[in-house]
């Protein structure tokens, strides 16, 4: 019998725990969590935090396997509080941190593993849309390929299917929650800016593909457009301290730009045309992308006054 002196590292596998903030997200859980019922992997398992009030609890109960867990959110408020009440109860060496609508291959675990046990401290993975069939989505994924594709350099520290070494998580001290306010986007990037500042060891394996299903109707892109603009401005006053004179100038710069693209068409014209490029359907995409550009352009304006409105509400920061 071989005793445990004998076992070669590369024989004990990594122990992961897949962490999942949940809002109201009936209409993706049940195929998410078929998804990680059917990992090629033993040794794992999957917090689900849910502050839902519809049907989402019930489906993840339905889910009769021991490695699945339901926790009510009960620190904080939003997504990053979520995720830290996950990290804080996961038993797992490694976190993987999961939006319930991004769906992971079989072999995900497994090559996840290869990195970590050659000593990566967080691992970056390439995402890709699958539901590109509808505008909205094909545009996401599209610019996702101009800024982020396999053909950029550009310094990530985030992507979707993210996973990192519990101890980092902890030792940079968790996901920002948000002073005043939770931070409805951006906070991701953040973290993992925190891991890097820290010295940890990152890892970015683009072979690593994983699903992620996009808002296919007009009024939740917007809705999630909002929220990416809003979380800029509070990315602009919680971390960078900018002060409310310098939020407003930087507001009605992004305003002015805008109205801009908007009025003279040529700037939104030149996105659309680069956004297009990378589209499955290449330039077919330009008219319905230029409709797409415009729409967030104006979304993106809302949601930065609604983060400077917010800042300036907010008595801690300084002017």
């Amino acid at each position: 019998m071989m005793s445990i002196q004998n076992i070669s590292q590369s024989e004990i596998r990594t122990s992961f725990s897949i962490v999942m903030p949940t809002h109201n997200e009936e209409r993706d859980i049940g195929i998410t969590l078929q998804t990680l019922s059917s990992l090629e992997y033993s040794n794992f398992d999957v917090l689900v935090v849910d502050d839902s009030s519809d049907s989402t609890p019930e489906i993840v109960k339905t889910f009769i396997d021991e490695r699945f867990r339901y926790v009510r959110q009960t620190r904080g408020v939003g997504r990053s509080a979520a995720r830290n009440q996950g990290i804080l109860v996961a038993k797992g060496d490694v976190i993987v941190i999961l939006n319930a609508d991004v769906h992971l291959p079989a072999d995900f675990l497994v090559s996840l593993d290869k990195h970590y046990q050659q000593g990566a401290d967080y691992v970056l993975v390439e995402s890709q849309v699958t539901n590109v069939e509808m505008l909205f989505p094909r545009y996401i994924q599209s610019q996702h390929r101009l800024y982020y594709g396999p053909d950029t350099k550009v310094n990530m520290n985030w992507t979707e299917g993210f996973s990192c070494r519990r101890s980092a998580a902890i030792s940079v001290g968790l996901f920002p929650e948000g002073v005043g306010a939770p931070l409805v986007a951006g906070e991701d990037g953040w973290f993992g800016e925190l891991l890097e500042d820290n010295g940890y060891k990152r890892v970015f394996d683009r072979s690593i593909l994983v699903s992620h299903i996009m808002p296919a109707d007009l009024s939740k892109f917007f809705t999630q457009r909002v929220g990416r603009g809003q979380g800029v401005a509070q990315i602009w006053y919680q971390r960078d301290n900018i002060s409310r004179i310098e939020l407003l100038l930087r507001a009605t710069k992004q305003t002015f730009f805008a109205l801009l693209g908007i009025c003279f068409v040529v700037p939104i014209a030149r996105h659309s045309y680069r956004f297009s490029r990378h589209s499955p359907r290449r330039l077919d995409d330009f008219i319905p992308f230029l409709w797409a550009v415009g729409l967030e352009s104006v979304a993106n304006v809302i949601g930065i006054w609604r983060g400077i409105i917010e800042a300036c509400s907010n008595t801690k920061v300084e002017t």
